[in-house]
């Protein structure tokens, strides 16, 4: 494993990834609610990529789709770093059953609408984090695996800061 077998810097790592899974979570099936009764109560399944999910007032909606792409995108470097010796196939295969899961659960406890296009679309954005992981352990070797970690936890407080500020802004505490 290479990066993991150093201990201090797999604790760090895995604190990262565990921190991003949590907030992955959050937010795909508990839609960043802060109280049980604020998650929607519904239940739809699109099986036709591309169809109704995208479409709004007639047009497409690319930012759901790039969001989509977006919230998977560490997902495929972190798992790349974690198993770095694991055939790309298994990555890909992986991730997409990880978003199929969220759908499931989501269809199953009707707390959102279950799409074919956001399978899709997050495994491409895994697919992206994967292909960029690759790239970035061409330039830096050794130091991927830390400097996705670092990288990982700065974006993270910065997030969790952008929400805590959005939720104090809006008087939801």
């Amino acid at each position: 494993m290479g990066f993991l077998a150093n201990k201090k810097k797999s604790k760090a790592f895995l604190v990262v990834f565990g921190v991003y899974l949590a907030l992955l979570v959050w937010c795909i099936l508990f839609k960043f609610s802060l109280r049980p009764e604020e998650i929607p109560h519904l239940r739809g399944i699109n099986l036709i990529p591309y169809a109704a999910s995208v479409v709004v007032n007639g047009k497409v909606q690319i930012s759901e789709i790039i969001e989509n792409m977006l919230v998977f995108l560490p997902f495929g470097l972190c798992i790349s770093a974690f198993y770095p010796d694991s055939e790309i196939q298994n990555r890909i295969l992986l991730a997409s059953g990880l978003s199929l899961f969220f759908e499931v659960t989501q269809y199953i406890f009707a707390i959102g609408a279950s799409d074919i296009t956001d399978v899709i679309d997050n495994t491409l954005g895994a697919v992206i984090g994967i292909l960029l992981y690759l790239g970035m352990k061409k330039i830096w070797k050794e130091k991927t695996g830390k400097i996705i970690t670092i990288l990982g936890a700065v974006l993270e407080v910065l997030f969790l800061a952008l929400l805590f500020f959005t939720f104090a802004a809006n008087g939801m505490f």
